[in-house]
């Protein structure tokens, strides 16, 4: 009688990657969220936009370039490097790549970026009105100091050197006549940054059609900020 063939040994799954894979998955549906909230919220259109987050020391999960983010599924989100090579997935990643790797390279407290085109927002960078700084509590308290970026050329080099000056110490950032970026531990606090962003923005455009934009004073910024439990801010 002919011996049955033994069965093939499979090896085993090394531990980190059986333990890293739920998480993964966990956050490429995250990913698909965030940018569906993105589109539902008028933030993004069409093929704008793209959200990333960190995985690990070199390892990151980005949206696929081109992909209209109100359609987006978990096969449009890559695995890269910190080169910005895909290791997981097919598609090339979104063309603002670079800015999103550079921020995370200035900022190892960054989990999550979401990279966005707030119209009104937007607006008031094309009309050359300051950044909506401290016009209201919550925005002083969620969104912190807003920067404002000169003009880069979008998918360029040219976008993460302009921002370059600001990342170390701002969570959200307005790039002239393009968009806003908004970093965050994770990827709710990162859209909530850039909702509020918007939300602020038209509060602002509202006042200057009223007649006046005026920030909090900074003594008010500092009360709110220690209520919240932040530290009053460095001037």
């Amino acid at each position: 009688m002919a011996r049955a063939p033994r069965p093939r040994a499979v090896p085993p799954r090394p531990a980190h990657r059986a333990r890293s894979l739920p998480r993964e998955r966990a956050l490429v549906s995250a990913v698909v969220e965030t940018c569906h909230r993105l589109a539902a919220l008028d933030l993004i259109g069409a093929g704008e936009g793209n959200v990333s987050v960190r995985l690990g020391p070199d390892a990151f999960l980005v949206t696929a370039s081109g992909v209209n983010k109100g359609q987006l599924r978990p096969g449009h989100v890559l695995r890269i490097d910190g080169d910005g090579a895909v290791t997981r997935g097919a598609g090339r990643p979104s063309t603002e790549l670079r800015m999103h790797l550079a921020a995370y390279a200035a900022r190892p407290d960054v989990e999550a970026i979401v990279h966005a085109h707030p119209i009104t927002a937007v607006a008031l960078t094309v009309a050359g009105a300051p950044p909506p700084n401290d016009l209201v509590p919550e925005a002083a308290v969620t969104l912190g100091e807003i920067a404002l970026a000169p003009f880069a050329t979008p998918g360029t080099g040219e976008v993460p050197a302009s921002l370059a000056p600001y990342l170390a110490r701002h969570d959200v950032l307005l790039l002239e006549r393009h968009g806003a970026l908004a970093l965050g531990r994770t990827l709710a606090e990162a859209l909530d940054r850039m909702e509020t962003l918007e939300r602020v923005a038209r509060i602002a455009l509202a006042a200057r059609l009223a007649g006046r934009c005026t920030p909090l004073p900074g003594d008010a910024v500092d009360r709110v900020l220690l209520a919240a439990g932040k530290p009053a801010r460095k001037r």
